[in-house]
Order: C-alpha cells, then sequence, then structure tokens
C-alpha cells in the first residue's frame, strides 16, 4: 500500500489569513490529547502561542497602518514554520498511516489517477515529403497521450523485420532518409510514461 504523503503547503495561495487560522485551531484541537503524538504538548504549546500572536496581528492589522502590516506578515511565517514543523513530525510518526494523518487534522497530498490504456492510434496517412526518399506520417489525435512514437521498416512485413523507431509530440512527423523506389511499412502510438504501446494499423506505402 502506498503511504500517504502529508501536505506542508500553508501559503497565502491555499489558505486566506482567516482560513490559515481556522486550519491551525483545527489542526491544535485534533492533536490535543491525541494518542497516536502523546509526546508533542511542548510544540502544541508553542503552536497555540503562535496562533494567539497571529490572531491580534489580524486584528492590528484591520485598523491599518504599514507596521501592523509587516508585523502581521511576520506572525503568519512563524505559525507557517510551526505547522510546516508539525506536518513533519506528523508524517513520521504516522508512517504515511491516512487514518493517523487524518486523525491529525493535516491534509494530504492527493494520489494521481492512473492513466488507463491509451486508445489506438487512428486514420494513419502517409504523404510523400517534398525531397526524395521523404515521407510524412500522420494519424488522429490520441487522447491523453503525451507523444506519438512512429515506426517504419521496409516491405514486405516479415517475422524477422527491423522497425526503426522515431517520436515526436505532434501527431505528425517527416520520416527522411528512406529509399527511393521501395515501399515501406508504417504505424503509429501514441505514448505516455508507460513503455507500453497500441499500434495502429501497418499502413503501406511507396517512397519517390
Amino acid at each position: 500500500m502506498d503511504k500517504a504523503i502529508v501536505s506542508k503547503t500553508f501559503s497565502p495561495k491555499k489558505y486566506r489569513d482567516l482560513k490559515l487560522q481556522a486550519k491551525a485551531r483545527s489542526i491544535l484541537e485534533q492533536m490535543t490529547n491525541n494518542a497516536h503524538f502523546p509526546d508533542i504538548q511542548a510544540t502544541l504549546d508553542e503552536l497555540k502561542a503562535k496562533i494567539q500572536s497571529y490572531e491580534t496581528s489580524i486584528i492590528e492589522s484591520n485598523d491599518g497602518g504599514r507596521l501592523t502590516t509587516v508585523v502581521k506578515k511576520n506572525c503568519r511565517r512563524d505559525l507557517e514554520l510551526c505547522l510546516q514543523e508539525l506536518a513533519t513530525y506528523v508524517e513520521l510518526t504516522s508512517k504515511g498511516n491516512a487514518a493517523i494523518i487524518a486523525s491529525a487534522g493535516f491534509d494530504m497530498h492527493k494520489k494521481a489517477a492512473k492513466v488507463g490504456q491509451l486508445d489506438k492510434a487512428m486514420n494513419v496517412k502517409i504523404k510523400l515529403g517534398y525531397k526524395h526518399g521523404s515521407a510524412w506520417v500522420s494519424c488522429n489525435v490520441v487522447d491523453r497521450a503525451l507523444f506519438y512514437v512512429f515506426e517504419y521498416c521496409e516491405a514486405p512485413l516479415t517475422d524477422d523485420s527491423v522497425w526503426i523507431q522515431v517520436s515526436g509530440t505532434r501527431r505528425k512527423i517527416l520520416i527522411e532518409g528512406l529509399t527511393s523506389g521501395k515501399e515501406y511499412c508504417f504505424r503509429v502510438a501514441g505514448a505516455r510514461t508507460h513503455p507500453s504501446r497500441i499500434w495502429s494499423e501497418v499502413v503501406k506505402s511507396y517512397v519517390i
């Protein structure tokens, strides 16, 4: 089972002032007397003090003034650092157990959804290039593909045929260096990081 990872992001982009205050209060409440973290009281006392300082700075900054804004910014930074240190402690102590992490009030990084098998590349077309011994190979867009793999070999296709591979981020590519007058086999596959490929039907074309 994959281990859960505690989110250590408490920036203004994720938490506005009042939301950070509420999140910190929630973590303090859920970690107090939490049997999973028996030796954390000193850190929780520190967290409580930083929350109170931050709350006071928010109230004072509402009255305006550059100095109070700077004080609030410093108090927020201190609170963020305290929460990040606590998040690291929770991650190590929980050994990645999602239930234990949740009991402490921390968020976890969402696991990336696994991308299933890509669709087969369709409508493969061969168009002769402007230069001798060249050909454009194209296909329809393959949904969720990060890049495309193009393969070709001399016809006729046999068990001993050796496919030559080129790749690109677009669904169309110019292949050069082919032998004029020969027939070639072409195929295409959409691809991601996984090495498996679902190849298109083989398309044959003479090159001039």
